[in-house]
């Protein structure tokens, strides 16, 4: 409180931000320096600089004026507003991936759910940006009406917390994956794991896509799919599912496909047992029994253990197929095929296809113009026979074209079928009759039951020798 007469007082607030002045009227008992009435002009400038010198900041002239004026005795008027401070603003990190990942069914067009497709998983490449630090941003200083500063309140700037494969930038804000992976928050750091770990590919995890490698520790069930870029790992059964991978997959217990395609795969396929599947692989296949499946491989088949059997289904391998026993007892229908790469057999077949349906569409035209030539022999054409004669010519020699495009290409491919024809299939004990053997361009069948032999083509035919590792 600041007396600047015996009736004036100015006061200020407790955090100084606000001024006040209370003109005090005559009391009962009262001193003969006490005076109260009109102030004039020059007293009012006057207790005007008296205020100044206490209230420095923010001061309302006009209603200090006033009050003086209007004598507002005994009143408690502001007449001084100091500035608050603005505190500055908390830094905080801003995440370039979904921290919040819920598990939500994807809703099709049609409005029905498919609980299948729960997307649980942060996928991030390498290089890709995870987090920024933003820092805190600046304040601002208050004034006291009295002149003193108010500091104010600094930003808290927080702390980048990671872990594995992730790196921070030289500008020491940025974090960036050193590998491609799923992205998430453990532990209260961000870590990208390049293994993404489950239990089990059921309805509580959905489909799995992730361009890393993937780790099940049960089973894979009817219906979910695991697409990854690395490798698969499964502790227990695919049951119904499909794998489709750009690295190995292993499958401990085994595969049972419910004859649907099951795993594509880059790699190498490695379980105990396939059995009703299809299984596309580029590199070896290793199993110990492969029961009435399709499973095709650019490298080897290879079965392995006690059983080591091949039975029922179709097997083709670019190099070779080893088993201990093929087909069975009861001359199930089992074929092999080697020295073939499946991809030019597939291609082989539907180019031969094409070039039979294009050499059908050609007789067909040359028929036609057959008949139009003895029409032509006959009589003059009309416009419009005229018109089909002419677009039957061009069709012809379109086709024509194309069918010997389509032919020097099957010769190609059949060219190469024939030079990698040098397979064998390896029988380490007893292969049953009823098994088809392709090697190449040749073909047998085995009409008795054979004990350790290996089968290969020589000059196109197909030759049985001993067994041999």
């Amino acid at each position: 409180m600041y007396k600047i007469s015996p009736n004036i007082i100015i006061e200020v607030s407790r955090d100084g931000l606000e001024g006040y002045i209370t003109i005090v009227g005559k009391p009962q008992d009262y001193s003969e320096e006490f005076t109260e009435g009109i102030y004039s002009d020059g007293e009012i400038e006057g207790i005007i600089e008296e205020v100044k010198k206490v209230i420095k900041i923010g001061l309302d002239e006009d209603t200090l004026k006033r009050a003086l004026y209007e004598r507002y005795y005994n009143t408690k008027i502001l007449i001084a507003e100091g500035f608050k401070p603005v505190n500055g603003k908390d830094g905080y990190i801003k995440y370039f991936f979904d921290l919040e990942k819920k598990i939500a069914p994807k809703v099709l067009e049609d409005g029905t759910v498919n609980y299948r497709e729960l997307n649980i998983i942060n996928n991030v490449s390498k290089g890709d940006v995870l987090a920024e630090l933003v820092p805190p941003k600046e304040g601002k200083d208050g004034l006291k009406v009295t002149g003193e500063t108010i500091s104010y309140k600094k930003g808290k700037s927080p702390v980048l917390r990671y872990g594995k494969n992730v790196r921070l930038l030289d500008n020491g804000v940025t974090l960036v994956a050193t590998k491609d992976g799923h992205v998430e928050i453990k532990g209260g750091k961000i870590v990208v794991s390049d293994v993404y770990e489950v239990e089990n590919v059921d309805n509580t995890v959905g489909n799995i896509y992730f361009n890393g490698s993937v780790f099940v520790k049960g089973n894979v069930y009817n219906g979910f799919q695991i697409k990854a870029d690395g490798d698969v790992v499964i502790n227990g059964l695919i049951e119904g599912a499909y794998v489709e991978n750009g690295g190995d997959v292993v499958v401990k217990r085994g595969i049972q496909g419910l004859n649907k395609l099951t795993i594509k795969t880059a790699g190498r396929v490695t379980t105990r047992f396939i059995e009703n599947a299809i299984i596309n692989s580029k590199m070896t296949i290793t199993a110990e029994a492969i029961m009435h499946s399709q499973v095709f491989t650019k490298e080897d088949i290879t079965l392995i253990g006690k059983r080591g059997l091949i039975v029922g289904g179709v097997c083709r391998a670019g190099k070779n197929i080893h088993a201990k026993t093929i087909g069975s007892s009861m001359a199930t229908k089992t074929i092999l095929e080697v020295g073939t790469d499946p991809e030019l057999k597939d291609k082989s077949e539907k180019l031969k296809n094409e070039i039979e349906q294009l050499e059908e569409n050609l007789g067909k035209i040359m028929k036609s113009l057959e008949l139009m030539n003895k029409l032509k022999n006959i009589r003059s054409l009309s416009n419009d026979q005229a018109e089909m004669y002419s677009k039957l010519i061009m069709t012809k020699e379109t086709l024509e074209e194309d069918l010997n495009k389509l032919k020097d290409e099957y010769e190609f491919i059949r060219v190469q079928i024939e030079s990698i024809s040098r397979g064998k299939i390896k029988v380490a004990d007893t292969v049953y009759p009823g098994v088809k053997i392709v090697i190449g361009n040749g073909t047998m069948t085995v009409r008795d039951e054979l004990k350790r032999c290996t089968f290969y083509n020589e000059g196109g035919e197909i030759r049985i020798g001993p067994y041999w590792e």
